[in-house]
């Protein structure tokens, strides 16, 4: 990425370090302011329910004293005594007796005609009945709730069950566990009702929030205006923006710190390597005679965060100049052997190709990071080859010494790209080498009347004398491929048998390659 991208970027993540705290602020803020009003929801409710139980407890109690009292059938006294339990009852409006589902008489006296008790509409886990907008018998008053059970049923206004005094302005409500309102103390909009009744739970409308809350028999709930969340929300904002600032403030100077760094060339290497954000890729290698598939070169790759790929010619050169190569080597060592124990160990027969830089082949200090990354997974070391290019022969005398030792472990070495640089017949004579690998630039020249095309026979035929193997890269015709056949070269490489690949695509490929 060049110093442009990078300030592009940094501008970019500046402005949205200097917002998105605001914003976040502004997003928590809300959660909270939410998530209070919710839990204030739901402690009204919990009132309303016990206020609920608690006025049918009362009424339950007269019911069970009165039953247990065994009044003979509507004599005075037992008027008498269910008047007096009226009186002293506070959440008890009025009292009746009857027999075969008829009103004979109530707290207030003997009834003219006997009237019939209204169906039930809920039945209680306890065995009493609750009859909504019940008749109390023998007056003319408003509908009211009925609480029965064995002969005798008493009445109550509904409103007494959501009696509760609020802190704020909201609506509370009971209802039955069956859907069935008893009584709201403020109006509430017919589609948030019917949720209420049937579903329960929290949520928010567009006006308002809803918090339920039950028990077996009942489920209460409280209603407010979506202002209740505004009020809370500013007053949470006065205190948090001021910090929302100072976040913002620290992470515009993280923000230029860091980009500062990244436009370091050696900081930007540096934090790669330390992210890992590079990766390795596996060009297959064939055998020319069977076609079978026989290895793979391993290519380090730069892949940022971003997804943007960097090349190669961009990173290796960058990282050589800044003293970089060497963890990079040691990197892309632990990647292959990791991503390669399966496949090698698997089939001893394949091998892995890894390319060492001339500073690693002048030096040596790369085989003991080999042999510590490949020791753990099985991967023997005939099975490992070693690339050089031609560059790291520049000191014969260490280069040899390197390539010695790592023969002697069972590495095999081949010299990359032949011809592109200045190595001569005695040279390669005097290094221990295995292998040698034709650039893709002869190979290009295969059949065309480029001036390179001469090389390739001879370069075939020099190898063949030093009994080396020797691979062709860059192998995409059909007619390269038959021409390096003939001319005796053991293996290729190139996009007409595959396209570098990711160690899982190259399992899948090994396997088609067995079927």
């Amino acid at each position: 990425m060049d110093r442009r991208s990078v300030l592009n970027l940094a501008t970019i993540a500046a402005v949205l370090a200097a917002v998105l705290p605001l914003a976040a602020i502004a997003f928590y803020a809300h959660h909270r302011a939410v998530a209070l009003e919710r839990a204030h929801l739901i402690e009204y409710g919990g009132w309303t329910l016990q206020r609920a139980e608690r006025n049918l407890d009362l009424a339950k109690q007269v019911l069970q004293d009165l039953e247990e009292e065994d009044w003979p059938a509507c004599t005075p006294a037992h008027v008498a005594r269910m008047r007096q339990l009226t009186l002293d009852t506070r959440s008890v409006d009025q009292i009746g007796f009857a027999e075969a589902g008829r009103i004979l008489c109530t707290s207030w006296g003997m009834l003219a005609e006997p009237v019939a008790i209204s169906q039930p509409d809920t039945l209680l886990i306890d065995g009493h009945t609750l009859h909504l907008h019940s008749q109390p018998a023998g007056t003319t008053a408003a509908p009211q709730l009925g609480l029965a059970r064995g002969a005798y049923v008493t009445w109550m206004r509904p409103e007494r069950l959501v009696d509760v005094l609020t802190d704020t302005q909201m609506t509370l409500g009971i209802a039955t566990r069956n859907g069935h309102l008893i009584s709201a103390s403020g109006p509430v909009e017919p589609a948030l009702l019917d949720t209420l009744l049937h579903d329960g739970g929290f949520g928010e409308t567009n006006d308002a929030l809803y918090a339920a809350t039950e028990d077996a028999d009942f489920r209460a709930f409280a209603i407010a205006s979506n202002t209740a969340v505004r009020d809370r929300l500013d007053d949470d904002l006065l205190l948090l923006i001021p910090l929302a600032l100072g976040m913002s403030g620290i992470l515009v100077g993280v923000v230029v710190w860091l980009s500062r760094l990244r436009l370091s060339t050696r900081k930007e290497i540096e934090i790669a390597i330390r992210r890992r954000e590079f990766t390795a890729l596996y060009q297959p290698i064939i055998d020319l005679r069977t076609g079978r598939y026989k290895g793979a070169e391993a290519l380090l790759r730069w892949r940022r965060p971003s997804g943007e790929w960097i090349s190669p010619n961009v990173f290796i050169p960058m990282a050589e100049q800044t003293g970089l190569i060497e963890p990079l080597t040691d990197l892309m060592m632990q990647r292959v052997a990791t991503d390669m124990a399966p496949l090698l160990s698997a089939d001893r027969s394949l091998h892995v190709a890894i390319n060492l830089c001339p500073a690693d082949i002048q030096s040596g200090r790369f085989l003991p990071v080999l042999e510590a990354a490949r020791a753990p997974t099985g991967i023997e070391a005939h099975q490992s080859w070693l690339e050089a290019t031609e560059r790291g022969f520049m000191d014969a005398d260490a280069a040899r010494s390197t390539l010695e030792k790592a023969r002697a472990i069972g590495y095999r070495i081949a010299i990359d790209d032949f011809g592109t640089g200045y190595s001569s017949l005695a040279m390669l004579e005097s290094l221990p080498l295995d292998v040698l690998k034709i650039d893709k630039a002869f190979v290009d020249a295969i059949g065309t009347q480029a001036a390179t095309r001469v090389v390739v026979p001879h370069v075939i035929e020099m190898a063949h004398g030093l009994k080396l193997q020797i691979v062709a890269e860059g192998v995409e015709t059909e007619a390269q491929a038959a021409y390096l056949r003939t001319a005796g070269v053991d293996l290729a490489q190139g996009w007409l048998y595959a396209r570098a690949m990711t160690a899982a695509e190259l399992e899948i490929f090994c396997e088609s390659q067995r079927e």
